[in-house]
């Protein structure tokens, strides 16, 4: 208690087993309250062999992806300082019913474009709402396999900036005219609601290119390489929430999609040493695709010779040579993906998510921990969670 948190993940959340194979099925292959309405999926071997091994090309070490664009994120200025950038690109989509979807990934103008249509035409027997979809929001990270992702919404960021100025310009002129500001004036539910509807892509994915210590397998179930799970938390930022979320594990040419309003994170991974040779390829490293139906597109800076930094730049020229559209054998590729959408894998439940801290058991554990330690938002100073959306929001 003495550093004021109030709640924190659970041990399931944050003492999960190395290998998913590990996990107890008694605690944490639960069933939901209403399975039928699951608002997640894990498929296995998603893309077609010929398009994974093309992106893991892509997105290798020495990919200009890493060093032309990635490197400059924290190059940002801002204020006469440097700051850390969010940055994505944005695809459009096909939206119609003119072609197959395998003539639309043989006219794709980039292997990111092919990918976004293979994944969105995987989803659409799960997310009906994915075929609203005009274009994909992508972005990715490579990290060390014990490496954290602090819990977070994917939002429009540009939406979101304009409407937190809009706020701060209100509240500092009803400041000025020494009017009171009026807050929760309504049905808060409603109110939050319409504000952040539209935030939100209709579905998220996180895809696993590469896990670290690939030489590496468990002996139970052959699992390949190490790397700390995806945690999607069934708490939306449009409202609703039950204290419960699920744990997914990276594997190799795995997907995760979920409702793009969940709060999710990279729980912190256990360490381990580096069994390979390469310390290059002893990372983890994934590829978000955001699907949206509408996205505000960052402007590029066509007087620049540097790529521009920012969320949902459409996708560079200059980056297609790292991402060229590869040929597809139309067949190969109908029933390699008939065949995914049966690789259904089951999420690992973790319920609860969040326990209380009390002032003789775990507050102590805690207060032992430095401040820079809950970083993540795994640990609160308020019993509700919902603290996370409004830090999120600011207003």
């Amino acid at each position: 208690m003495k550093l004021g948190y109030r709640l924190r993940l659970s041990t399931k959340a944050f003492g999960y087993p190395a290998c998913e194979c590990a996990v107890d099925e008694s605690s944490c292959k639960l069933k939901t309250n209403d399975e039928a309405k699951l608002p997640l999926l894990m498929i296995d071997d998603i893309l077609p062999h010929p398009f994974f091994n093309a992106l893991r090309h892509s997105l290798r070490p020495n990919s200009r992806y890493w060093t032309d664009f990635y490197s400059k994120t924290n190059e940002v200025e801002e204020g006469g300082k440097r700051r850390q950038s969010f940055a994505s690109h944005n695809v459009s989509l096909p939206n119609s019913t003119e072609l197959t979807y395998t003539k639309y990934i043989e006219k794709a103008s980039s292997l990111i474009e092919q990918v976004a249509i293979i994944v969105k035409h995987c989803l659409t027997q799960k997310f009906p709402s994915i075929l609203a979809a005009t274009s994909a929001e992508v972005w990715s990270h490579r990290r060390p396999p014990d490496a954290q992702h602090q819990l977070h919404y994917d939002m429009d960021e540009i939406r979101l900036h304009i409407r937190k100025q809009r706020h701060n310009d209100e509240c500092n002129s009803a400041a000025r005219g020494n009017k009171r500001q009026k807050v929760g004036n309504g049905n808060q539910a409603e109110e939050l609601s319409s504000t952040t509807k539209d935030l939100c892509p209709i579905i998220s994915c996180v895809l696993t290119v590469n896990v670290p210590n690939e030489t590496k397998t468990c002996d139970r179930c052959g699992r390949v390489g190490d790397g700390a799970p995806t945690l999607v938390c069934n708490q939306s930022l449009l409202g609703s929430t039950r204290n419960e979320g699920w744990l997914c594990y990276p594997r190799l040419n795995r997907l995760v999609a979920f409702d793009g309003s969940l709060l999710h994170a990279v729980v912190p991974g256990i360490p381990s040493e580096v069994l390979g040779e390469d310390e290059d390829d002893y990372s983890r490293v994934t590829l978000m695709i955001g699907f949206w139906k509408d996205v505000t597109l960052s402007v590029p800076d066509k007087t620049s010779q540097c790529l521009t930094i920012g969320p949902n730049v459409p996708f560079p020229s200059s980056l297609l040579d790292e991402f060229k559209p590869i040929a597809i054998d139309e067949n190969i590729v109908t029933k390699h993906m008939h065949a995914a959408i049966k690789n259904v894998i089951d999420p690992n439940l973790v319920r609860p998510l969040w326990t209380e801290i009390d002032q003789a058991g775990d507050c102590n554990e805690a207060a032992t921990i430095s401040e820079k330690d809950f970083s993540g938002r795994f640990f609160l100073r308020s019993t509700d969670p919902t603290e996370i959306d409004k830090k999120v929001l600011g207003f």
